[in-house]
């Protein structure tokens, strides 16, 4: 009783139908807006890093156009002419320190600055108070490891002393430049500049949210020149996903990574020049792209929840009291089943249920009225009669009278009477059959064929009959015995044989989907009045489903039955054709019933036929 109640399918249904689109909804807005988060977030980020590459290089490149202008030759003796002479006299030591000097303050994170002159081999420094020192043997005797002429840029390292004086304990980055003789190819010296790193990280501080992202900056060796954990600066780091950046071909971009102690996406941005090949990278958790998302996600599943839980309370109410009423009918379908015909029913709403009530109730009584000795004997006779009367019109009857006459027509040489027995033969189990109300229009087709064959012999060689039926349209379907009534007008209204030959065509064809059948013949056809009379009377809405008795299927009727399968789009089209005769188009239009055709099956038809 609980399964099958009403009541309980109908809020198990609304149930289901709100609760299913809700969490659907609220999954997919989850997934999606995660998805769009994360788009925004690495977009973002990749410009946000663009951007503070460009201001890293550009700080760099302050600093090595600063260590450049040792190659500046000026009137009088320039720090070139003193790095290609050797000179090492009072005022070469004081040209020395001026240029030293111009490039210490050209940049103001300058820690220290170092000098080597390798044709006198002696060393000068600035330190970090700005004292000038000549070192002599203290001298650092050697190029580094520089090729001629080439300049790097050393990681992050604790700072060391070049003139034995104090150095603060800090961490600075090194500039080394590989001084030489340009047309000779000679070396001249190394210069080393120490910066502090202040100015990168101000700019890296600025390319993430601290606590909820990490930055950091690698050199190809994968030392970090900055680290969002400070502890970590200056430290090669080796973890897998560094290996995975710097496996990375591409200048920019993005990858997910899933390992110990990290799960996200890391987004990077590479920085190459002659002097450094650095990678900013920064590290986004998956929580941090979530986290958004996770917020929208839980204020619309607070709205979704409110709304739903008004939608149950509402399921509930409604249904109650959508089958009260029903409950009460059953009740009193019970009592009347017991035998208690006069039931008084009380269900007094204005609804449907009311009017079911009270068309109930009329019933009734109508009931009450007719079950009388007298009404039940003559429906049994009335029911005798009716199958005798099928007995006697019984289609498999007729059918086979059919088959005998034409088998004996056959055995006589008749094959004229036989063809025609076979066309009438075709006609009748086309008509009898009800079973079906649409069928594809090769069986129309076929049935508008036998009819025209028993005609030709009504009127012999004096009737002529031509078929254009486009093969594409042989499948579509269409409302059963709805063109055989445009021939029989020809038959009923247009032909005179005494004085013409009569010709009719029928075509069949597609245009933009619509099925357009029409039929023409040279009868008289009509004058211009009763054509347009004719017209006014198809455009009515209250033309008549039938004809008369007696009569057949007009053109009313065709028109109103297509009206009643396709609805007002089906149009019926009637004109003169000149000299004389009639045409009638049909257009059916591309929706409608076809879908539903039960004439699959059938055997396919040529496309035309004369």
């Amino acid at each position: 009783m609980i399964r099958s109640s009403i009541r309980n399918k109908l809020v198990l249904f609304m149930l289901v139908a709100t609760i299913i689109p809700i969490a659907a909804s609220i999954v997919i807005t989850y997934v999606m807006t995660n998805n769009r988060v994360t788009d925004e977030t690495v977009a973002s980020s990749s410009r946000l890093l663009e951007q503070g590459t460009a201001n890293i290089v550009n700080y760099m490149n302050t600093i090595n156009k600063a260590t450049l202008s040792v190659y500046l030759i000026s009137q009088g003796t320039s720090l070139y002419d003193i790095l290609s002479t050797g000179g090492s006299d009072y005022l070469s030591d004081r040209e020395i320190y001026r240029a030293m000097q111009a490039i210490y303050y050209a940049v103001d994170e300058s820690e220290q600055m170092y000098l080597y002159v390798a044709k006198s081999k002696l060393a000068y420094a600035i330190a970090a108070n700005r004292s000038f020192r000549r070192l002599g043997d203290a001298a650092v005797d050697s190029a580094g490891g520089l090729a001629l002429g080439e300049a790097r840029l050393l990681p992050p390292h604790p700072a060391r002393s070049y003139a034995d004086t104090y150095i603060p304990e800090t961490v600075v980055l090194t500039f080394q430049r590989s001084l030489y003789d340009v047309p000779s190819k000679e070396d001249l010296g190394l210069l080393m500049v120490d910066i502090r790193p202040d100015v990168i990280a101000a700019i890296s501080r600025q390319l993430y949210a601290e606590g909820q992202e990490e930055l950091y900056i690698l050199d190809r060796s994968g030392t970090a020149v900055y680290a969002s954990e400070p502890g970590l600066i200056g430290r090669q780091l080796t973890d897998g996903w560094v290996r995975e950046l710097q496996a990375e071909e591409t200048n920019a971009g993005h990858f997910r990574w899933n390992g110990k102690g990290f799960a996200g996406v890391l987004v990077y941005e590479k920085m190459k020049t002659d002097y450094m090949d650095w990678t900013i990278v920064k590290r986004i958790p998956n929580a941090t792209l979530s986290a958004n998302g996770r917020q929208l996600t839980l204020v619309n599943s607070l709205v979704y929840t409110l709304f739903l839980l008004i939608a149950i309370a509402a399921t509930v109410v409604i249904s109650i009291r959508f089958t009260n009423p029903i409950k009460k009918l059953i009740g009193y379908m019970h009592r009347i089943q017991t035998g208690s015909w006069n039931v008084a029913i009380d269900i007094r709403s204005r609804d449907e249920f009311g009017i079911l009530a009270r068309r109930f109730a009329d019933m009734m009584q109508t009931i009450d009225q007719l079950v009388v000795r007298e009404y039940r004997l003559a429906l049994a006779n009335k029911t005798n009669e009716l199958k005798a009367l099928q007995a006697q019109i019984n289609p498999h009857f007729l059918n086979n009278a059919l088959q005998s006459i034409g088998t004996l027509a056959l055995q006589r040489e008749q094959r004229q009477i036989y063809s025609l027995i076979a066309a009438l033969g075709k006609m009748m189990r086309y008509g009898m059959d009800t079973n079906e109300s649409i069928v594809p229009l090769a069986r129309e087709i076929d049935y508008v064929k036998a009819y025209i064959e028993l005609q030709k012999q009504r009127f012999g060689g004096q009737l002529q009959a031509g078929f254009a039926v486009a093969a594409d349209t042989l499948a579509e379907p269409v409302p059963k015995m709805i063109v055989q009534p445009l021939v029989e007008n020809y038959f009923k209204h247009g032909y005179y044989r005494e004085t013409r030959e009569g010709e009719l065509a029928l075509s069949c064809r597609l245009e933009d989907g619509w099925l357009v059948i029409e039929t023409a013949d040279n009868g008289p056809g009509l004058a211009e009045e009763a054509l347009e009379q004719l017209r006014r009377r198809l455009r009515q809405d209250d033309f008549p489903a039938a004809e008369p008795a007696g009569s057949s299927i007009g053109l009313a009727n065709v028109l109103s039955r297509l009206k009643l399968t396709y609805g007002d789009e089906a149009r019926m089209d009637i004109a003169a054709v000149e000299p004389h005769g009639f045409r009638v188009t049909l257009r059916i239009p591309p929706a409608g019933p076809r879908a539903a055709s039960g004439g699959s099956g059938r055997e396919p038809h040529g496309g035309s036929e004369a």
